[in-house]
């Protein structure tokens, strides 16, 4: 029994380590893991920079779609890469048009290259 113990714990050590390992960033010229790391450090980016632009851009489309009053009520959060302009959008709407409305104002923001919709239809009585 406790082999079996023994084994299991090494068993999940190492899946967990090589997750750990297999987690490589790819920056936007294709490089990837610490060669990317070092280029981003080189351009003068920083994570929390990069964090930052990702949630003043995300900021901006949300606001873009809650100016359009065909949203209503929905409840709508957004989720940005300022760096490729991709945007995922993520919450209840009440209607379907509400999902074509809230993607129309995302795509007009300057600098959103891709609207990806998450959007749930929540039927009223649930």
């Amino acid at each position: 029994m406790m082999k079996i113990e023994k084994v299991m714990t090494g068993c999940i050590a190492l899946l967990f380590s090589s997750l750990v390992f297999a987690q490589n960033t790819v920056d936007s010229s294709g490089m990837v893991g610490a060669e990317a790391n070092g280029h981003a450090a080189q351009q003068g980016t920083s994570k929390s920079a990069t964090r930052a632009a990702n949630r003043k851009f995300a900021l901006t489309v949300q606001r873009a779609i809650y100016r359009d009053h065909n949203v209503g009520e929905a409840d709508i959060i957004v989720f940005a890469n300022a760096g490729t302009g991709s945007v995922i959008l993520v919450g209840l709407i009440s209607d379907p048009t509400q999902e074509q409305t809230a993607i129309a104002a995302a795509r007009q923001v300057s600098g959103v290259t891709a609207v990806t919709s998450k959007l749930t239809l929540h039927e009223e009585g649930n």
